[in-house]
């Protein structure tokens, strides 16, 4: 007899929670083709001595596994929901004699094969998107890959170990729950909450705290965004986290109110009536009494008030989810642009001078032994530049017990030949410069026409020490992407002829190369490892003066500190950016999927305990179409409102941070790259959004037809 009834219950399980059935399959189809980009059977990129995927890995392991234990919460809730519904049928067991042992068994039991059936057909539909992952990371990293599909039993196995070792804790709590609840308990256990009114004065706090949240929330992005002029490139960090978190606090505050608002709104629909001391809103008034739209407030307003709290988090977990689409593959395309700029060369090496005391110190590093090592493991220089930076005023000179601030430095100024000689190693046309004329290179983020602008106004000519007079160019301004280590201070450096900054004080020499073949991934750290003892034996004097009294500060690394190599660095980046495009991805969709799955249970279970509701209305004589659509609409009016509320609040989060990010956005992205970062996102999110609200409606006019039906 019990077996029958467990198949019973698991058939009627499938039917009734098929949108929570939908959710594990997703859930654990997505969980299984990420964590099968880590598996040890899957060789993504077959051996490539270029690249090396242990960072990739670790990274999305870790990752998937922290942002999936949220799933845990989700098995739970949904479980206790499934017993409060049927709490009445586990009362009538008791009634009958059954213990509530063999009831807590057989609830558990049914969860478990219930929840496994789904795991395992999330783990075939994970092959197949585990291949098409796979491929797109090959075609991301190395350009070009064959789609090819590979079963992972480590894969398969941590996938049933974590989503089983879920099921086993919450069918624990349940069975505890059940064995000790009393029989009373478990008949009242499914009484709704009707939501009853609240005083009026609860209600109008709430009004009023919700447009005094959202009125900061406008007032800081306006203040914000207007204040991004004042910048020619990125609004400084403080700055932004300043406004940043005034509007995001002020936000949560204000959906945590909101909903109460919501009810107090529909109060007062409710209550409109024609009258000489009464609100005449005629209107409203007469949308209230069309067919049984009374009907439809009392539903709406029952379940906002009694759900509140709950909407308020899926408006806010959707929020997240929606920023999580947008952003995270927006900051790798970021990323992947940032590269280009970063590492136009090979190699490169960075000199300072920041904890150098006495400017007698200062080496002219000679760089010819770079080539000796670089020989000796197989790799030839093709081409290289040792770029020589100097005070344009001796004075600029400053220590780090002078300055107020550890990156209180100056403009430098740097020759025209190698300025030249470094264009060419990235691609550009070398540029004229007159022997009384200078010009000035700009950050590649900085606004060009800003800075233009600015120069214009200003003053065009620089005398130096020695009194001779310079005067800008007639184009004054370049901003090609040459590398970050140009830049001594701020986001410019000035170029001056050859014969001028020979009169100059040397400041440092910085590295660049390029090289006939590819320096191997395997061997980038040894390399760099050479170079720092090579440079530390021909510059001995500098670590012995200064290296105890600096080796507590902690921004010294070296006298030359980073040393980059292009192999590396694309390596890191790239496997970077896609950890983080797929992060993103995923934890966008397991918010929103586990928000939807709220969401829609919640409308199914009101399809079910207003039957009697219904029924009534269509005893009446109420028309069938009207009741269906009544129900649909109530349905639309609950689904829809968190989504549009999160929508517009996840708008604004976007736009503060394409301010904050000044120029950055669309110097690495482009228009059409921005433009294809939110679209494709946003149709995903659509299509989700059809996906469970067509479940959610089709699954609720199923029970209303079933339940007029058995109507005699």
């Amino acid at each position: 007899m019990y077996a029958k009834l467990f198949r019973n219950n698991i058939k009627r399980a499938l039917e009734d929670y098929v949108v929570y059935f939908f959710t594990l399959v997703i859930s654990s189809t997505l969980f299984f083709a990420f964590l099968s980009l880590t598996s040890r059977y899957n060789d993504i990129l077959g051996g490539d001595g270029n690249y090396s995927l242990t960072l990739f890995q670790n990274t999305i392991r870790y990752a998937v596994l922290a942002i999936s234990i949220i799933l845990v919460a989700l098995i739970l809730y949904i479980n206790t929901y499934m017993l409060k519904q049927r709490s009445r049928e586990f009362s009538v067991y008791m009634i009958l004699g059954m213990e509530q042992r063999t009831i807590a068994k057989q609830f558990f039991g049914e969860t478990f094969v219930f929840g496994i059936v789904a795991v395992l057909t999330g783990c075939v539909l994970g092959t197949v998107l585990s291949g098409m992952m796979t491929t797109f990371v090959i075609r991301t990293v190395a350009g070009s890959g064959e789609f090819r599909l590979g079963f992972y039993p480590d894969t398969v196995m941590i996938t049933l170990l974590f989503f089983g070792t879920a099921f086993l804790l919450v069918g624990a709590w349940n069975i505890r729950r059940i064995y000790k609840i009393r029989l009373i308990d478990l008949l009242n256990e499914k009484k709704a909450n009707e939501g009853q009114q609240k005083k009026k004065g609860s209600y109008l706090v709430s009004l009023i705290i919700t447009l005094i949240c959202f009125g900061i929330v406008g007032a800081a992005l306006y203040q914000f965004s207007h204040i991004s002029g004042i910048f020619a490139g990125n609004i400084p960090q403080e700055i932004s986290n300043r406004y940043q978190a005034v509007a995001i606090v002020a936000a949560i505050a204000g959906i945590f109110a909101l909903y109460n608002a919501l009810a107090f709104i529909i109060t007062v629909i409710r209550k409109c009536r024609i009258g000489k001391k009464s609100i005449s809103w005629k209107k409203s008034i007469s949308w209230k009494n069309h067919n049984i739209n009374s009907v439809l407030l009392g539903n709406l307003f029952q379940k906002i008030s009694a759900t509140a709290r709950i909407l308020s988090i899926s408006t806010l977990a959707i929020t997240v989810s929606l920023v999580a689409f947008v952003i995270l593959p927006m900051l790798a395309e970021i990323g992947a642009g940032y590269l280009d700029y970063r590492m136009p060369y090979d190699i490169m090496i960075y000199n300072t001078y920041m904890y150098i005391d006495e400017m007698e110190d200062i080496p002219e590093i000679n760089f010819s032994f770079i080539g000796d090592i670089l020989q000796e493991h197989g790799v030839a220089v093709s081409e290289e530049v040792s770029q020589r930076s100097y005070f344009v005023w001796e004075r600029d000179f400053n220590t780090v017990d002078t300055r107020e601030y550890w990156r209180d430095l100056p403009r430098l100024a740097m020759k025209i030949s190698e300025y030249n000689a470094m264009r060419g190693m990235a691609g550009f046309e070398p540029v004229p410069l007159a022997d009384n004329e200078f010009f000035m290179h700009l950050d590649y983020e900085m606004d060009m026409e800003s800075t233009e602008e600015s120069i214009g106004t200003g003053t065009r000519k620089l005398q130096l020490d020695d009194g001779s007079v310079l005067v800008l160019a007639d184009t004054a301004v370049y901003n090609e992407p040459l590398g970050t280590y140009l830049f001594n201070s701020g986001e410019s450096v000035l170029v001056f002829p050859d014969a001028v900054c020979d009169t100059l004080h040397l400041a440092r020499t910085c590295y660049y190369a390029n090289t006939e073949t590819v320096i191997p991934y395997n061997l980038c750290d040894s390399i760099r490892e050479e170079i720092s003892g090579a440079f530390r034996n021909r510059y001995e004097y500098l670590f012995d003066r200064y290296e105890a009294k600096y080796d507590t500060d902690i921004h010294y690394y070296s006298f030359i500190d980073p040393i980059r190599f292009r192999t590396q660095e694309n390596n890191d980046t790239v496997l970077t950016v896609t950890s983080i495009r797929l992060l993103g991805i995923y934890s966008g969709i397991i918010f929103f999927i586990i928000c939807m799955t709220v969401l829609a249970l919640h409308g199914v279970a009101d399809s079910i305990d207003h039957r009697m509701q219904y029924r009534t209305l269509y005893q009446i004589g109420v028309d069938r179409d009207d009741i269906v659509r009544m129900v649909s609409r109530q349905s639309l009016y609950y689904f829809f409102t968190p989504c549009v509320i999160a929508f517009m609040i996840a708008l604004m989060l976007i736009y503060s941070f394409v301010v904050r990010y000044g120029h950055k956005v669309f110097t690495y992205i482009g228009s059409t790259g921005f433009q294809f970062g939110v679209m494709i996102p946003g149709l995903l999110i659509v299509l989700i959004l059809i996906c469970y609200y067509g479940a959610t409606i089709y699954t609720i006019r199923r029970n209303l037809v079933r339940t007029l039906n058995n109507i005699k």
